[in-house]
């Protein structure tokens, strides 16, 4: 699977996502392809972090979490913990306080006293020093450097190590280069938003979802949106939909028990139909659980979530390409039918990073859908034909009126039983339009051939596509759209030999929506709830076990 697996580890604060992110697109510079998986606990400082960097000439869709080439370890524990997934053949990069009989020893006591060199900078001093080990050109180390270090002093740790380097070293070939995107699904959620038009994100934070926060927050000057950050979740979604009715494209972000804390609001959302769009990063649970630990326990809340029955867009993209796409689709198709969409993510989606070829934009309109000549006696609530019309917003001519309570056309609020039923019927039928429309926007995928079917959602897409290299005569339907469901994999499903349910959570959420959608009962589940992620080698054990 891999050509180099490195593991680089050490406590919260000492540099282990940088190092990782500079390894990573140092190959992607030298033509690897890269998967740069991230395992963090709940600290600021303190405990053990690592990521794993996994890099073939191959694609690759996953991590690798075995048979390590090299550790870099910025602490003791770190070997403690990892050494006995190294190779025959590996080795060990760190200070000469870390004990290891295959540690390569990084003098950085040496390169400190003899270049006055900032003790803050030790972890870039290892981290070079492997880089020169491994031969890398010294050009593509500077450029890459150059990207993410300010400092004149750090940088020059490069000159110091590339012309003072006292050890026997390997070389590692490079190949033809082609431009790449690098990205994590947090990352392209927000880049997706973008480009959707954004106006306003609002979170409070919560992991996994406190990324997007801060990604956002740092490009919203060059693009031109706000971000803000209310003192709780409730008033994240009220401040949203506020903004929505204004005429703004608004997406939150929240996890756990933040989302659980708006349902009331996500149910004001789809009586008042008010769109919005919701990023919803799923944590281990139930309740605190294990906040930086993956997990697909949240599939049916999503569906559920809010008293009363709207329809609800709710999309679960499988990596970082697609979460690109699909939230420019959620934004579509939130704001065309004004209803909430939700992007279902998680920790391990959301923070792994990989590089892709190409990235694509679907092919629909971005539109405010506004009638910005909208008549004086304005209907909000109409009941047309086609189940929705252009939205007016405050500003006009026209009364805008937007309620929580059941109304009439007008938005005045009723309590009549006639009224109240073509107004519920209005709001549900909506889904009939909608699902027609997301049958042209691919709401599942399926990769590979063959008479057996692994079917999953969200996040496992990464490690099932690592399988299928080592799995003969299965493909992977991936259903990327949960509402409105795609009934059309009834017949695929129907005239399969054997079908496995993939899910991280032990109760096979996506089977339970199956049965309920279209009436098939898969049997076969492989299911787990550790808060890490499936490996591709665990999917394969698993399935030749059947």
């Amino acid at each position: 699977m891999a050509d180099i697996n490195i593991l680089i580890g050490g406590q919260a604060g000492q540099g282990i996502e940088f190092t990782a992110d500079i390894i990573s697109k140092i190959f992607i510079k030298m033509g690897y392809n890269v998967f740069n998986y991230r395992w963090y606990m709940s600290l600021i400082r303190g405990g053990h972090n690592y990521n794993i960097v996994t890099i073939s000439k191959e694609k690759i869709y996953t991590y690798d979490n075995n048979d390590f080439d090299y550790i870099i370890a910025f602490d003791q524990n770190t070997i403690n913990i990892h050494k006995d997934k190294l190779k025959e053949t590996g080795s060990i990069f760190g200070n000469k306080s870390i004990i290891y009989n295959k540690k390569i020893d990084v003098d950085t006591y040496y390169y400190i006293k003899k270049y006055n060199i900032n003790r803050k900078y030790e972890n870039t001093i290892i981290l070079t020093y492997f880089l020169r080990y491994l031969n890398i050109d010294k050009s593509i180390v500077e450029e890459i450097y150059k990207e993410k270090i300010k400092d004149p002093e750090e940088l020059k740790i490069i000159d110091y190590i590339y012309n003072d380097f006292n050890n026997n070293s390997i070389k590692v070939d490079k190949n033809n280069y082609e431009k790449q995107f690098y990205l994590s699904g947090s990352e392209a959620i927000a880049l997706g938003a973008i480009a959707a038009g954004l106006d306003l994100y609002i979170a409070y934070p919560m992991t996994p979802a406190s990324t997007i926060l801060s990604i956002l927050a740092s490009l919203k000057d060059k693009y031109n949106y706000v971000t803000y950050q209310p003192d709780n979740e409730i008033g994240v979604i009220n401040i949203g939909l506020g903004a929505s009715y204004g005429g703004a494209k608004v997406m939150i972000g929240s996890s756990g028990g933040g989302i659980d804390l708006m349902s009331e609001a996500i149910s004001l959302s789809g009586m008042s139909e008010i769109p919005i769009v919701i990023a919803w990063g799923q944590r281990y649970g139930p309740s605190t659980g294990m906040a930086t630990h993956t997990d697909q326990s949240d599939l049916l809340e999503a569906l559920n979530i809010g008293h009363g029955e709207f329809p609800r867009i709710v999309i679960s993209p499988g990596d970082a390409a697609e979460a690109f796409e699909r939230t420019i689709e959620a934004f579509h198709l939130a704001y065309k039918y004004n209803v909430p969409a939700m992007i279902l993510f998680d920790l391990f989606m959301g923070e792994s990073k990989t590089n892709f070829k190409e990235i694509y934009s679907p092919n629909i309109e971005v539109s405010r859908y506004i009638d910005l000549d909208p008549p004086k006696e304005y209907k909000n609530y109409k009941i047309t034909k086609e189940g929705y019309q252009l939205r007016a917003i405050p500003g006009f001519d026209s009364i805008v009126k937007a309620v929580s309570y059941e109304h009439d056309e007008f938005g005045i609020e009723t309590e009549e039983p006639d009224i109240g039923q073509a107004m519920s019927e209005k709001r549900l039928n909506k889904m009939k339009i909608i699902e027609k429309e997301v049958n042209e926007l691919e709401p599942y995928r399926i990769y590979g051939s063959g008479n057996k079917i692994i079917i999953s959602w969200g996040s496992n897409k990464m490690p099932i596509l690592e399988s299928l290299k080592y799995l003969k005569g299965w493909k992977f339907l991936q259903i990327s759209y949960l509402s409105p469901f795609p009934k059309e994999i009834k017949y695929m499903l129907e005239e399969a030999n054997k079908i496995v349910d993939i899910e991280h959570n032990l109760t096979g959420q996506l089977a339970k929506l199956v049965k309920q959608e279209i009436g098939i009962d898969i049997e076969d589940k492989i299911l787990k709830h550790t808060g890490d992620p499936f490996t591709a080698q665990e999917i394969v054990n698993n399935i030749k076990n059947l």
